[in-house]
């Protein structure tokens, strides 16, 4: 199934903002990388602003687990095939810091992901602090360029007291 014009340009917006990071980024470049014409991410998200917040919540969404996924497949994924969204998260973590409509967002999408693990049985402050570690995994696996086989996120999980299917 083809991409609707919308979605190209989230995805696109991702994965520019993984490859040339928050400063670099730009309207015309995401139109660019999703090979549609000059206005199109205008025409759907009025401004840069309004595009830079639903390139937050898509990639928020798509950071949650996914039905039947294993804690170790998640990170997997995010430091394997989607390496330039993970990259994407924290350039769009930093740039939070100077901008609170962006924190609200993040903080959003952390708050949803830690009700995931407190629906799985996890009590409410071990799930912020499991986040909170993920974070950590992941930042260190990605400055290190280690390969997804070599994170075992799962170490962390249970030592948590998480439990999965």
């Amino acid at each position: 199934m083809e991409k609707s014009t919308r979605d190209a340009l989230l995805d696109a917006g991702l994965d520019l903002l993984g490859r040339v990071g928050f400063r670099a980024w730009s309207m015309r470049g995401v139109e660019d990388e999703a090979c549609v014409p000059h206005g199109s991410a205008r025409h759907y998200f009025a401004n840069q602003r309004g595009l830079i917040v639903e390139v937050v919540r898509h990639l928020l969404d798509g950071d949650l687990p996914r039905p039947g996924e294993t804690p170790k497949q998640q990170v997997a994924r995010w430091l394997g095939p989607e390496s330039g969204r993970t990259r994407a998260r924290y350039e769009l973590i930093i740039a939070s810091f100077h901008d609170p409509d962006l924190a609200v967002e993040l903080v959003r999408g952390r708050d949803r992901f830690v009700d995931i693990l407190v629906e799985r049985g996890m009590t409410s402050s071990d799930a912020t602090e499991l986040v909170a570690a993920l974070d950590g995994i992941v930042l260190d696996a990605l400055l290190r360029e280690q390969a997804p086989e070599g994170v075992d996120p799962e170490r962390i999980f249970k030592k948590f007291g998480a439990k999965f299917p």
